[in-house]
């Protein structure tokens, strides 16, 4: 494969942040839209929850196939690939309201899941081109920030789409208009593919592994405790979450995109803290890490038993904006202890431990129907212990990796290969 130069690649950047920008704001009103559109066509919330589960367990294998992909061939080739399928989605989408297309749309395309303002920035691969374009990891995390910045602002787009969704409904009728939509959402996507065909990288280095080398793997072990209890956070309140909102407060679906347009904007603010403030090397990243995710947790508690809709609205709003500023050195701490020729396999397996520990989704829909602030309750909680395992695991990597880096500069060896 063809190497690019540093230059060139640090110049096909633009084409990345054009591509998180454009799958923002299509992704993120299909994953707004999707249990709402059901919704309206009559399905029941225990319904729409089960839904979840094939739709996480395909996006687990095809991600760790992706990762695998992108280890031997690119990561631009992985990223390319992992973008096809959810334009074959949308368009089943925007032409159908039969529910077995809606399904099959949805569970092996990969278009919804968690409606975070990070839903459009990292699809497959996108960890690992970033790690493997820019070893240093103060430059990695300005890339993912800027990637976070860009893609919250872009979310803003999408959920402005839900916004207008109660101003078009007289002329497409209430599922018109969410077809409506996803057809515009469709065309934005398929800017999101052009720009990836435009991206430029370094040259893989040779695979000396079948899978991945056993340091890889001891420290991917490490990261995979702490991702499997804040996935299965996730998995509880977040796929339903605008539906949530809607039957706790009893407001519209263009209200719903307006609480998400203001988490959006704030997860945006977040993430250019994270950028400009906090990633410094006087900062420990595990510390902003641990943090963020504690009170990201204690937040959402708050909001499963907000009295008041303005007050949970204000909760959820901090909540993003404290996500935005942990995520770009959690996601540059997740491939921190990773070999170079093994980003691709080890961020997959990751996401493959997250992603199937969401398969909690199921059990959202049948925890509303049964008290409706237990979703958001037990997501917080498990959020609070994620944290906790999260800070301890990391904190003793780095005590060993330290310990280890100094015997070696003592003995006069050269550093491991990833502190080169």
């Amino acid at each position: 494969m063809f190497s690019d130069s540093q230059e060139k690649i640090d110049s096909s950047f633009k084409f990345l942040l054009i591509s998180r920008s454009a799958r923002s704001i299509a992704l993120i009103f299909v994953t707004l839209a999707f249990s709402l559109y059901l919704s309206d066509l009559g399905y029941s919330v225990v319904f729409i929850g089960l839904i979840f589960i094939p739709i996480i367990l395909f996006n687990m294998f095809f991600s760790l196939a992706l990762g695998i992909l992108g280890d031997r061939f690119g990561y631009s080739l992985s990223l390319i690939v992992g973008e096809v399928l959810p334009l074959a989605g949308l368009a089943g989408l925007t032409v159908s309201t039969n529910i077995y297309v809606l399904a099959i749309s949805a569970i092996a395309t990969g278009i919804t899941g968690t409606a975070g303002g990070m839903r459009g920035a990292f699809s497959p691969g996108t960890t690992a081109f970033v790690a493997s374009n820019w070893p240093d990891e103060t430059n990695r995390v300005t890339r993912i920030a800027n990637m976070s910045v860009v893609a919250s602002l872009s979310s803003i787009v999408g959920s402005l789409f839900l916004v207008s969704h109660g101003y078009l409904t007289p002329y497409f009728g209430t599922a018109g208009t969410f077809r409506f939509l996803f057809g515009i959402s469709f065309s934005i996507l398929l800017v999101s593919l052009i720009s990836l065909l435009l991206l430029k990288e370094r040259k893989r280095p040779k695979k000396t592994s079948r899978v991945m080398k056993k340091e890889s793997l001891s420290y991917l072990l490490r990261i995979l405790w702490p991702n499997l209890i804040n996935g299965s956070a996730i998995g509880i309140f977040s796929p339903l979450l605008p539906l949530w909102f809607e039957m706790r407060f009893h407001i519209s679906v263009s209200s719903v995109g307006a609480v998400f347009t203001l988490a959006y904007a704030a997860t945006a603010i977040g993430s250019y803290i994270s950028g400009r403030y906090l990633n410094s090397k006087r900062i420990r990243a595990i510390t902003v890490s641990s943090v963020t995710r504690l009170f990201q947790g204690l937040l959402l508690i708050a909001i499963a038993f907000s009295p008041f809709g303005l007050i949970a609205f204000s909760f959820y709003a901090i909540r993003s904006a404290v996500a935005g500023m942990g995520m770009p050195m959690r996601t540059a701490i997740n491939v921190r202890g990773i070999g170079n020729e093994d980003y691709g396999t080890a961020s997959s397996i990751q996401g493959v431990a997250t992603r199937g520990s969401q398969s909690t989704s199921g059990l959202s829909g049948y925890l509303m129907d049964a008290y409706l602030p237990s979703p958001l309750f037990l997501g917080g909680a498990l959020q609070v212990a994620g944290s906790l395992v999260y800070y301890r695991v990391i904190r003793n990597w780095e005590k060993q990796h330290d310990t280890s880096t100094n015997q070696k500069i003592d003995s006069g060896s050269d550093f491991p290969p990833n502190e080169k």
